[in-house]
């Protein structure tokens, strides 16, 4: 079956590209005319499946916002695990002078907390017994 597949879809392409290239060149008004047709026709099936979903999950037929939405943002900063130090407005407009303090001082990293323990326990009972099969 993939053999024939592989000798068939090749031979469909171009069979029809013969037959655009036929019907451009000896009829180029009922090419045109074809190629509209199928262009209003997809245009009329997205027009009503838009139609049927706006008025399914009652948003609008044509939404004017793109991007992402404000809760989307929202909940993007939120769950966001990289934060930027802001820095005062006043502290750009200053001259930076080198100061030795902050030059000496190391980055502080925050403690790791140690993980407890599991509250797995033991449960004794009859491991070799069969289970019967009936039951389930």
């Amino acid at each position: 079956m993939r053999s024939i597949m592989k000798y068939m879809i090749p031979a469909v392409l171009f069979f029809a590209a013969i037959g655009l290239g036929y019907e451009l060149i000896f009829n180029p008004l009922g090419f045109l005319t074809r190629i509209l047709m199928i262009v209003g026709f997809i245009a009329v099936i997205f027009l009503i499946y838009r139609w049927f979903m706006a008025r399914k999950y009652g948003v609008p037929l044509f939404p004017t916002q793109t991007g992402p939405s404000r809760a989307q943002l929202k909940k993007a900063k939120r769950t966001s695990t990289h934060r930027q130090a802001s820095t005062p407005a006043t502290a750009t407009f200053k001259s930076k002078k080198p100061s030795t303090l902050s030059s000496k001082r190391k980055q502080v990293r925050p403690v790791k907390k140690r993980r407890e323990d599991h509250n797995l326990t033991v449960i004794e009972g009859k491991k070799n017994k069969k289970k019967n099969r009936a039951f389930f």
